[in-house]
């Protein structure tokens, strides 16, 4: 019982404190990628939205403004506490404490606290951004595809897919069924210089998805006409 009470105070500080959840703010996201979403949805009150790696639900968030328009969807994290941060502000959203990535297995995941946007199942990436000692813990991996079949929700329309999940994001794509599903965007983050020439560029141009718009880290693409 005790334990469920600090941890209720850990959220609700975390929320209301830490990141100030009454003041309204214009953009939640790092780099306003959720003022090109919600313009480019500027006329769709209910939605669906994946988001792969949501991290937290306010704090560099790329679909907060879409959840106070109305829209709901899956928010998915390696974190066990990011996950419970979404069942506090977000109970009607489907909320998993996976990894996601190209199969269904138990993987490490790599991390240095219970709550961070750089962690990742990925070993090479965590030793490239991470400074300090690496903490290590097994975590259950599945497609995209698996996920949303155990969501249950029949012939489901996805009108975003967010992805950011540090280093695995081809990964995730490569496990998820795009010619099925056809996202209306996708935002998914790609660290290469040269943005064309990267993998996950030509990975969704194969599936006729062209880019429209550019951040520092993040890029959104939608299916051409």
């Amino acid at each position: 019982m005790l334990s469920k009470i600090k941890k209720k105070i850990h959220i609700i500080q975390n929320i209301y404190f830490k990141n100030k959840f009454l003041i309204n703010k214009k953009s939640y996201s790092m780099d306003g990628e959720d003022l090109f979403i919600t313009h480019f949805f500027k006329n769709k009150t209910k939605g669906f939205y994946v988001d792969v790696g949501c991290y937290h639900p306010i704090h560099r968030n790329n679909t907060f403004l879409l959840h106070k328009m109305g829209w709901s969807g899956i928010n998915i994290d390696i974190h066990q506490f990011s996950i419970d941060l979404f069942n506090f502000m977000r109970p009607k959203d489907f909320n998993y404490n996976f990894a996601v990535s190209n199969e269904n297995k138990i993987l490490e995941m790599f991390y240095q606290k219970n709550l961070s946007q750089i962690s990742t199942i990925d070993e090479t990436q965590a030793k490239k951004v991470f400074q300090g000692d690496i903490k290590k813990l097994k975590i259950n991996s599945f497609t995209l595809d698996s996920i949303l079949e155990k969501t249950k929700l029949k012939n489901i329309k996805i009108d975003l897919l967010d992805i950011d999940v540090e280093g695995t994001d081809l990964k995730v794509l490569q496990g998820f069924s795009i010619e099925k599903y056809k996202p209306a965007l996708i935002c998914v983050e790609i660290h290469d210089r040269e943005i064309k020439e990267s993998n996950i560029y030509k990975y969704l141009s194969n599936f006729h998805y062209e880019l429209i718009w550019s951040g520092v880290f993040s890029h959104i693409f939608k299916p051409k006409v």
